[in-house]
């Protein structure tokens, strides 16, 4: 029976290999997919995410792939209005294809097993009795199970997280552009939906955008409702005439802001597994960075006899709570807005007129600046 089985191999699932392992237990990663791929990502790492990465031991390989320094943040909405903020911090646009590629090295480095083209159908089992891991290259008993398999994945429909199941008329896409764009994150919004631009490394830009899927459907394609959004708003048909796309699209359908939560039937979830926060926030990659560190103590004390099972439980959920809940509920306010553009014409308005307002905002959405 090994310590830890982690199902995802995700910047929060490979977080808490590369910590458990180097705690000294015995970790496997199961990931489903292959490195390095690209995915559904808005790819800014904001300036929380510094300790995370430092405590990871990852910062130096990751400088050498040159991510961009962003430093500001510019949202516009339908009709031209515009606002512009400087970030607290510098931020990086790095993609995914090369930070989980990274991190999973980095993981097998610090000892743990990691197990590519393996997806996981079922896990059985608690935390007091242990548990079963049901894989593509067989079963695997493991003391706990840490859920890191994104947004969607089989376990929640084996596990009984019935409430996922539920179809939701809002879509994703990503891709990149080949080309300039300036040290700037920008959140574009249009009717039903909006777009964030940002650099990342080897000269490109990542446009990451959500809108409903009705959209989708009257423009016939993610070409057409892309070129749709930017009809509606100048400023984001500017930023994709700079740009050239130079990748597939990235798709996620079915998205869903509801907290899903950081325990389901013993099984410890982080990353978008427990809960997403709405794409414009720019917090995703740190969230999950972030939720790795409130879970990894828990999980070692346990497995090292210092902690109860039900302890466990408790007390990863009253911390998983503290750190995500408001940022979380700020997530999904600024979402409805930009889904609005009426509403979100007038509140970008605002925003330029009170500078310290947008600074406000921007903070209610993020976790503690690294010291």
């Amino acid at each position: 029976m090994i310590d830890v089985a982690v199902v995802g191999g995700g910047l929060a699932g490979c977080s808490v290999a590369i910590q458990m392992a180097r705690a000294g237990h015995e970790v496997v990663v199961f990931e489903a997919g292959s490195y390095p791929r690209h995915k559904l990502c808005g790819e800014f790492l904001s300036p929380e995410a510094q300790s995370s990465l430092d405590r990871l031991g990852v910062r130096e390989t990751l400088e050498a792939h040159h991510p961009p320094r962003i430093d500001q943040s510019v949202v516009t909405a339908p009709g031209g209005a515009t606002d512009t903020v400087a970030l607290p911090a510098a931020a990086w646009g790095i993609s995914r294809y090369v930070l989980d590629a990274l991190l999973a090295k980095q993981a097998e480095s610090a000892g743990a097993t990691v197990r590519t083209g393996c997806r996981v159908s079922n896990i059985e089992g608690t935390l007091d009795t242990g548990f079963t891991v049901t894989h593509a290259q067989g079963t695997t008993k493991t003391r706990t199970v840490v859920g890191a398999w994104g947004k969607h994945g089989i376990p929640d429909r084996t596990l009984g997280r019935t409430d996922l199941t539920e179809p939701d008329p809002v879509v994703a896409f990503k891709a990149h552009y080949g080309g300039d764009m300036p040290p700037v994150i920008d959140i574009h919004a249009f009717p039903g939906g909006y777009c964030g631009c940002s650099p990342v490394e080897e000269g490109r830009f990542n446009v990451c955008w959500i809108g409903r899927r009705d959209a989708l459907q009257h423009a016939g394609s993610p070409e057409g409702m892309l070129q749709a959004a930017a009809d509606a708003n100048p400023h984001l048909a500017e930023r994709l005439e700079a740009g050239t796309r130079c990748t597939d699209f990235c798709a996620v359908s079915q998205v869903t802001l509801d907290t899903k939560g950081p325990l389901h039937r013993d099984v410890c979830m982080v990353g978008d597994t427990a809960a997403m926060i709405a794409p414009l926030c720019g917090d995703g990659m740190a969230m999950a960075l972030h939720a790795a560190d409130v879970l990894v103590p828990h999980l070692h004390r346990f497995l090292a006899g210092q902690q109860a099972a039900a302890t466990l439980r408790t007390r990863y959920a009253s911390d998983w709570h503290a750190a995500f809940d408001t940022r979380l509920q700020w997530g999904r306010w600024v979402h409805r807005i930009a889904f609005r553009p009426g509403v979100a014409r007038a509140v970008v308005t605002g925003l330029r007129l009170l500078p310290p307002l947008h600074r406000w905002v921007f903070r209610q959405t993020r976790g503690p600046l690294p010291a």
